[in-house]
């Protein structure tokens, strides 16, 4: 049961109550080069935390949001249809399938993959090395999708 009286809680004080450690001066003198050199190489960021796998998102423009580097992955549905380019991406997607289920049987997966009646979405990595090889696939799904039920099952998904 409750009585009806409120709790109260203590708030947070921000000041200095004298229990904070201050910077050693050897400390701080060498913070104070460290900014001399990050000011020097602009390129590198001044934080660790502003990079996200040596990739910069601290941006000059505060009005602009940060890059995202998941915007260069495209996809693509690839489907058994005979076509050059979509029988390199489901070898691509039948060794990526491979790789990440080694308990699978690898004639089960290439029958999936390439059932004319299943079809794959393939997240293609955007490297220029990489293009028209089976190396270009980093993720995928194989699904058979059902119309007349509106249902689809997935056979397979896996990423890099």
């Amino acid at each position: 049961m409750t009585t009806g009286k409120k709790r109260k809680y203590p708030t947070p004080s921000h000041a200095d109550d004298g229990n904070t450690k201050k910077l050693s001066s050897s400390r701080s003198k060498s913070k104070a080069s460290s900014s001399v050199s990050n000011d020097q190489n602009a390129s590198q960021p001044a934080n660790p935390k502003d990079s996200f796998d040596g990739i910069s998102t601290a941006t000059s423009n505060p009005d602009r949001p940060p890059s995202n580097p998941y915007d260069d992955i495209k996809h693509a549905i690839v489907q058994n249809d005979g076509s050059r380019q979509n029988l390199i991406r489901l070898i691509g997607l039948k060794s990526l399938f491979a790789k990440q289920l080694p308990k699978m049987p690898k004639e089960y997966i290439a029958r999936l993959v390439f059932d004319r009646r299943h079809k794959s979405l393939a997240l293609l990595s955007t490297d220029p090395r990489k293009k028209n090889s089976d190396e270009e696939i980093i993720g995928g799904i194989c699904y058979r999708s059902y119309p007349e039920m509106r249902f689809a099952e997935i056979a397979l998904r896996s990423e890099c």
